[in-house]
């Protein structure tokens, strides 16, 4: 299970989320190269991922179509730039409704007690408005991610 309260800092082109998850390093950094895994959580309540292309190696591509409640049905893409298993995940993150802007996500993994503590940042926001609009969607994302990494079983 996640903390429930998430460290969340923000400039206006960045933003930054701690979140701890009571798996390994090795689950949750698998959780984001593993296409099944993707679509589980991917995109807050409400969303549901449909990953069209999932290449986990540098310089690999990756597609997601979110199928909104709205029906706009946005499609996130990207390149991945660094993977360090189980340590370091870059990629790149843009939206194609937003015309070429692009913006990067780095993520850490960092063993925390029995867990992981997962930092991300995703930086070269154009404004405030798209950094918060993020905020709200990774941590509603990060919600179903513990819930997928610890089976109600478990819990």
């Amino acid at each position: 299970m996640a903390a429930t309260d998430p460290s969340v800092s923000k400039t206006d082109t960045t933003l930054t989320i701690t979140r701890t998850f009571d798996v390994p390093p090795e689950r949750v950094f698998d959780a984001w190269l593993d296409a099944g895994r993707v679509a589980t959580w991917m995109g807050p309540r409400g969303v549901r991922a449909e990953v069209v292309t999932l290449e986990p190696r540098v310089g690999g591509r990756y597609r997601i179509l979110m199928h909104t409640p709205d029906g706009s049905n946005p499609t996130v893409s990207g390149i991945y730039r660094e993977i360090v298993r189980p340590a370091r995940l870059v990629f790149t993150w843009a939206w194609a409704h937003e015309s070429g802007h692009e913006t990067v996500v780095s993520l850490t993994f960092r063993q925390a007690g029995k867990g992981t503590e997962m930092t991300l940042v995703h930086e070269n926001f154009p404004n405030a408005q798209r950094r918060d609009s993020h905020s709200q969607g990774w941590s509603g994302s990060f919600d179903k991610l513990a819930e997928v990494l610890v089976p109600k079983s478990q819990v």
